[in-house]
């Protein structure tokens, strides 16, 4: 962590508009990463200097990042607010970093599935009691996650949809009325 303190104290020296980060993070634990980024995070504030940081942690993305390009193959296929790409990621290299690992889901074969992405207030409101209770069917959490993106809470879930079409047509409305983005998804398992 200490080498990576000097190299940015001494780029800073030239008053850079742009500062370049490497892997800025690597092989550091959290700790120490934390301590790298939250100086980064009051350059960009206070000087103003733009902060590219080219990684594979998404957590550093979530953390520091306002804006993000994916890369795949040395070519740049999805850009745009941190935000909008890990709620709603388009590219298939982006769902790979982002979206659960098949290995972290229960083998469901033949269901229909649903990711749901919570932000702001919905983040914490209890959407599967509602659910359970408003549309009187039951549906079965197979992954869930939040994250803190630029200081705001946002989540994510993946819940298994019951198997009759009238239940489903329930938490489909619901979910429209409470405004809550869904969306159809095929698992890799």
């Amino acid at each position: 962590g200490q080498t990576h303190r000097v190299a940015i104290a001494t780029a800073l020296q030239t008053n850079p508009k742009v500062l370049l980060c490497d892997e800025v993070t690597r092989a550091l634990d959290p700790t120490t990463s934390r301590s790298i980024l939250d100086p980064l995070q009051s350059i960009n504030r206070t000087l103003g200097v733009t902060i590219v940081i080219n990684t594979h942690e998404m957590q550093v993305i979530e953390q520091i990042c306002h804006r993000l390009a994916v890369i795949d193959h040395s070519r740049i296929v999805e850009t745009g607010d941190v935000k909008e790409i890990f709620l709603r990621p388009r590219s298939e290299i982006a769902k790979q970093l982002i979206l659960p690992k098949g290995n972290e889901i229960l083998a469901v074969t033949g269901k229909r599935c649903l990711r749901l992405i919570f932000d702001g207030n919905s983040a914490f409101e209890p959407i599967i009691s509602n659910i359970a209770l408003e549309c009187k069917t039951a549906v079965n959490i197979l992954f869930a996650n939040t994250k803190s993106i630029d200081g705001k809470a946002y989540g994510e879930m993946l819940i298994q949809l019951p198997d009759e079409e009238a239940s489903i047509a329930r938490v489909l409305s619901y979910l429209d009325h409470k405004r809550i983005y869904y969306k159809e998804e095929e698992l890799n398992v």
